[in-house]
């Protein structure tokens, strides 16, 4: 029960702060430009079928995946500093309550705020669908309504990682910048450092053979050529999926794979690649219950990453001192 009040209490005060105004105003914008974007530029009917999959298995989707993480990182990362840095932590903590509880309700108020946020994302999403007629149909619906406990679990993933950067830093400011390069380490940096060393173990692209006529052949003619040789798809797949295999570590990778598999995309890296190049159809008419069978090792893994990093702030918080 204390751990409930005090989780409670977390959520109240967060709510009034302007980090957490500023978070539900950055949703509400990705909310408005991920329709109005969508619904202007029209689905890429050689790409997808429906709205809601061009939204979500593409570039569009990025911004809201990084406001998951950056939530879940802020609230996580200042919970125990700010209070051990303003005092009330030591006020807390001679009050008749066992630090296992007031860990937990940090980081029951933690979730509290990711889920707050993403239920107001959710909602205004299918809210601006609905007032600019949105094309969206009921399965599509049903597949985005769908993905709200894995957006939950992700932010909950780097609100764990918050919380331990919370209990091992006792400065606000210091807090903050570790969680900043946490949040570019996953969603800048592995991705640059996974592309670079993919293209080393791959090496360079290969040079197919070229026709008599190449020289009379247009850019585009050129372009298209080279991309459907068979040994540079066969290049171009070896380095996607030495690229995922770094990724695998990473917690955005499998979320984003959750995501392009709820709606439908193709399970393969291989057959994605091959359908992009060909320009073809990168999804695949496949029921809710076959696309949540295909996601059972990507949840898995979400929810190690979640749990790995409590131990560690348990032990850290019970022996810290919160003078």
């Amino acid at each position: 029960m204390e751990a409930i009040k005090i989780a409670l209490k977390d959520f109240e005060v967060s709510v009034r702060t302007k980090k957490f105004q500023s978070m539900v105003g950055l949703f509400i914008i990705i909310a408005i430009a991920l329709v109005y974007y969508s619904k202007v530029l029209g689905v890429s009917e050689e790409s997808y079928k429906t709205p809601f999959q061009m939204v979500f298995l593409s570039s569009f989707s990025n911004a809201f995946t990084y406001s998951i993480s950056l939530l879940g990182l802020l609230f996580g990362a200042t919970s125990i500093s700010n209070e051990i840095e303003n005092g009330t932590m030591k006020i807390l903590g001679t009050k008749p309550i066992y630090r296992s509880q007031i860990i937990l309700g940090k980081l029951l108020g933690s979730s509290l705020i990711i889920f707050a946020g993403l239920v107001i994302f959710y909602i205004l999403t299918v809210a601006f669908a609905l007032i600019i007629g949105f094309p969206f149909s009921q399965e599509d619906f049903v597949r985005f309504l769908i993905t709200f406990p894995f957006s939950f679990l992700y932010g909950l993933i780097f609100s764990s990682f918050g919380l331990l950067i919370s209990v091992s830093i006792r400065k606000s400011k210091n807090v903050v910048i570790m969680a900043i390069f946490i949040f570019i380490f996953f969603n800048v940096l592995l991705s640059t450092i996974a592309g670079v060393v993919a293209l080393a173990i791959a090496g360079l692209p290969p040079v197919p053979e070229l026709p008599e006529n190449a020289l009379n052949l247009t850019e585009e003619e050129l372009e298209d050529l080279i991309l459907k040789d068979p040994s540079y798809q066969a290049w171009l797949t070896e380095l996607v999926n030495t690229t995922e295999k770094i990724l695998y570590i990473a917690p955005n990778y499998h979320y984003q794979e959750i995501m392009r598999l709820l709606f439908g995309g193709k399970p393969q890296i291989s057959e994605v690649v091959s359908a992009i190049t060909y320009n073809e159809m990168v999804v695949e008419d496949r029921s809710l219950g076959e696309s949540l069978g295909l996601i059972f090792q990507n949840v898995i893994m979400l929810m190690i990453m979640f749990l790995l990093p409590l131990p560690v702030s348990y032990i850290k918080f019970i022996r810290a001192d919160l003078r």
